[in-house]
């Protein structure tokens, strides 16, 4: 009791500072809820050294790597909350929530910002005008004020022929100039205002910079040598060293022209430092913050709705314990988001999915609790007793079946991006607390409030609530439910189940989203008037010229009664989008010119095609050429080159195998332990999965069948609903296998495996209704009120009809399928190689009682049909 109350006194004050937290941490918001840009780049690492190219060399530069980007997106970009991550060996995810301007985040992402200092000894000057080429300044206007920029021209051409960055003739020129030092050796640079109000970069060099520096001053003094600053081949500060200098030992200054948007930029993009390795653009996501309110309001609605859900369900067939468990769930959402907000945790519109559907999952292990405690209670046992025994007899299933979502989460945290690692992580993370609220936070309070006097009448804990199929309980030793003997039935009904998914997939419904097939995704505002069907939208864009185009609809965005079509186009047909993967691959590094131009073609030629306002939202250039930052009627666009389709594909692939392997080896390794070895345990892995499989066909039906009518794609947010309904159909199915592990310790006399396995689902088929059911109706919530995109409707359908399918294949599927490779086992190997003859599992020792489950007020021995824990004595 003591122990109890020190207990509660922590839990208050760890929910407390939760609380705190929760007040004071603001969220970090996703892409998809914030709006902004997200760059998938990858490291060109041809230039590098073999050495620097592998191993810890190359491990140390991918870190420096990030943390150069990072401290560019917050000085140069001004995106405190930026999120940089390493992808794979050679690839990087740079996620700039709340930023608009896509060329300017381009520029200053995939810049390698080497600042390098030269002598520009074939341009003309005073004292030597016959050399071949000529610098001239010019003042350009730009949204920013005036400009000054350089410009070059070949001597004697006229003044409107200067040449432009990227060209040969520009190559040619300085490809002649002399290296006099390079950014690596400097130290510092921060903007500084100017007499003449632009603004001057002051620059601080380290020792090796200072001293090349001074002597190239010394060796030209008074000669009017053109000193050029240069990053990336783009001159920045054209100049001649001023008469009688011949040291640099102060630092240098680019001096007064830059606009103070253009001197932040730059000087924040000196100080982060200079990129060990060139970066290349593989794709580029961006999405309007509209769309991310609307669908961050629906999704808060809708988890507002299912808390209310869960909680009336809780007081209302659980009564008293029910409370209790909602005392236990409140501290879980409490602790949960702040634990989120305290490591970091990016909360795209997938994550908040995935911590709604954590809330519906926390209450399977008050469930499962529950109903044990309630089935001691109907045998006799005293209320102590019946909540200890509840507790101790449901942990074991509990455990299994979360560490199989962790599973699947670790697989998805390592193979997903931004969006599906926000949701794999809120899931885990949200396993792991709602094991500490849910066991014992709850067994905590139960037994407090019962100890204090408060609960201790039986009628408040709902023993005689058993409409979901608590009855059957009853009679499961003489009157099971027939599952085995029917499973021919049931198994015909699945594959009739299955079927229609297949005959779709036959009819090409099965249809792939752009980062499976690679090419751009644009979501774009639809007119008023025109008709708001996939079929429709996908005719304009094929008559467009684009061949292959997908299109599908989604809802309007806030404060807007505009639908958005989301319109995916492939490279395969289309020369505008492969010539567009050509240029994201070849372009050099803060050049992107050719890459811009061609994007605001394409956004403007598919918002064009369904009668949208194409018109371009540009801003002017230091160089005088026009940048686009936006398409007045385009909401979103995303890229995925052939790596990312490549990678996509590949982790897809990996993923579904790896979660089945490590959960079938799991399992094996769990239910080995208790039932006799690794092969054993084996059987029960396998069934489970090969059950599992029937979830993932069924899911990819629905897919078929919902592209087929509705366009819908197979995105990565497919997958990782797919991945998760793994772990939860296992969930389900150790439900169903913890009870007849149990059952096989303390079989009924002359009883066979069937009996058994019949007897076993039976006694488990309320919970397994009544866990699954929280979560469905949570799923169930979100796809009609919480899901504003149909990738995100997609994702929520998936899961709901997944775990349907898994509730229904763990109660169906995977017990018979361990009877059928029993019924083998025992034809290949006799009926002593079986689980129900296998006499080691109850004979290597007098079977003991485990006191510690037992109260001074029991009744001494287990009521019919009921099992005391066991443990295996050694034998001396």
């Amino acid at each position: 009791m003591q122990r109890g109350i020190w207990f509660i006194l922590v839990t208050v004050v760890l929910v407390g500072l939760s609380i705190w937290v929760n007040l004071t941490v603001k969220p970090r918001l996703g892409l998809d809820v914030d709006g902004g840009i997200r760059f998938t780049i990858l490291a060109d690492k041809s230039k590098l050294s073999p050495a620097d190219r592998t191993g810890e060399t190359w491990n140390r530069k991918a870190l420096q790597t990030v943390g150069i980007l990072e401290g560019r997106a917050a000085q140069s970009l001004g995106v405190a909350e930026a999120s940089v991550y390493r992808k794979g060996d050679d690839r990087f995810v740079v996620e700039l929530p709340g930023l608009t301007d896509e060329e300017e985040a381009r520029k200053v992402i995939t810049t390698s910002a080497q600042l390098q200092y030269y002598w520009a000894s074939n341009v003309a000057t005073d004292l030597d005008p016959a050399r071949p080429y000529e610098h001239s300044d010019a003042t350009i206007d730009t949204p920013n004020g005036p400009q000054d920029v350089d410009r070059f021209k070949r001597r004697g051409q006229s003044n409107d022929e200067y040449l432009k960055l990227g060209t040969p003739e520009y190559d040619r020129m300085f490809d002649r100039w002399k290296l006099i030092t390079k950014g690596e050796n400097l130290r510092s640079a921060e903007p500084d205002l100017a007499p003449n109000g632009r603004y001057n970069i002051k620059l601080s060099f380290k020792p090796e910079g200072e001293d090349a520096l001074s002597e190239f001053a010394r060796s030209h003094v008074n000669r009017r040598e053109w000193l050029v600053a240069v990053i990336d081949r783009e001159v920045v500060s054209f100049s001649h060293i001023k008469e009688g200098v011949t040291s640099f030992k102060g630092g240098a200054v680019l001096e007064g022209r830059f606009t103070p948007t253009e001197a932040k930029r730059l000087s924040g993009l000196l100080t982060a430092g200079a990129l060990p390795v060139d970066l290349k653009e593989q794709n580029v996501t961006k999405i309007a913050p509209s769309i991310g309110r609307q669908a961050l309001s629906q999704m808060l609605v809708a988890g507002f709705i299912s808390f209310g859900v869960i909680a009336a369900f809780l007081l209302v067939y659980y009564m008293f314990p029910g409370f209790v468990a909602l005392l236990a769930l409140l501290a879980y959402i409490s602790l949960s988001f702040a634990v989120f907000k305290w490591i970091g945790v990016t909360f795209s519109l997938a994550a908040i999915a995935g911590f709604i559907l954590s809330v519906g999952m926390a209450v399977d292990a008050n469930i499962l609790i529950f109903e044990r405690l309630k089935e001691e209670l109907r045998t006799g046992r005293t209320l102590m007793t019946a909540i200890d025994l509840g507790f101790k007899r449901a942990f074991p299933a509990i455990l299994d079946s979360n560490a199989c979502t962790v599973i699947t989460s670790l697989v998805l945290i390592n193979i997903g991006t931004g969006p599906v690692k926000g949701f794999a992580t809120t899931l885990m993370i949200g396993v792991f607390i709602s094991l500490f609220t849910a066991v014992t936070v709850t067994r905590t309070l139960l037994l407090f409030f019962v100890s204090s006097g408060i609960g201790k009448n039986p009628n408040l804990y709902g023993t005689g609530r058993g409409w979901f199929g608590e009855r059957l309980e009853a009679n499961a030793d003489k009157n099971p439910l027939h599952i085995v003997k029917n499973m021919a039935r049931y198994f015909i009904i699945s594959f009739l189940i299955i079927v229609p998914g297949l005959i779709f997939m036959g009819m090409g419904g099965l249809k792939l989203n752009f980062e499976f097939l690679g090419g751009i995704e644009s979501g774009v505002r639809l007119p008023k008037g025109t008709p708001a069907t996939s079929s429709a939208v996908s005719a304009m864009i094929e008559k467009a010229g684009f061949k292959g185009a997908n299109a599908k609809i989604g809802d309007a965005e806030e404060g807007s009664d505009r639908p958005v079509a989301y319109i995916t186009i492939p490279p395969r047909d289309n020369p505008e989008v492969e010539r567009y993967f050509e240029l994201s691959k070849t372009a050099r590094p803060g050049t992107s010119n050719d890459l811009a131009t061609l994007r605001k073609q394409l956004g403007a030629k598919i918002v064009s095609a369904v009668g949208g306002d194409p018109t371009p939202i540009e801003k002017v250039a230091a160089d005088g050429t026009k940048e686009l930052s936006g398409i007045k009627d385009e909401v979103s666009f995303e890229s995925a080159g052939p790596a990312v389709r490549a990678e996509t594909i590949r982790g897809a692939v990996i993923g579904v195998i790896v979660s089945s392997v490590l959960i079938v080896l799991y399992l094996a390794i769990r239910f080995g332990v208790a039932l006799g070895g690794f092969a054993v345990g084996l059987r029960f892995g396998l069934s489970a999965i090969i059950a599992m499989l029937h979830d993932v066909v069924v899911i990819l039906g629905l897919s078929a069948i919902m592209g087929y009518f509705r366009n819908w794609e197979v995105s990565q947010l497919t997958i990782t609903a797919m991945l998760t309904v793994i772990g939860f159909s296992v969930h389900d199915t150790i439900v169903i296998f913890d009870r007849i592990r149990e059952n096989l310790r303390r079989p009924l006399a002359g009883e066979s495996f069937d009996h058994l396995v019949d007897r076993s689902i039976t006694q488990s088929f309320a919970r397994s209704l009544n866990t699954s059911g929280t979560v469905i109706v949570t799923l169930a919530i979100l796809v009609f009120i919480g899901s504003a995109t149909p990738d995100l409707k997609h994702f929520s359908a998936a899961m709901l009809i997944g775990i349907v399918s898994g509730t229904y294949s763990s109660i169906f599927n995977a017990a018979p399928i361990l009877v059928l490779w029993e019924r083998w086992v025992g034809k290949r190997k006799g009926a002593g190689a079986t689980i129900i003859h296998d006499k080691k599992l109850r004979e290597p020792g007098p079977v003991i009682r485990d006191e510690t489950v037992w109260t001074p007020d029991d009744d001494g021995a287990p009521a019919k049909g009921q099992y005391s824990q066991t443990k295996r004595r050694k034998k001396r």
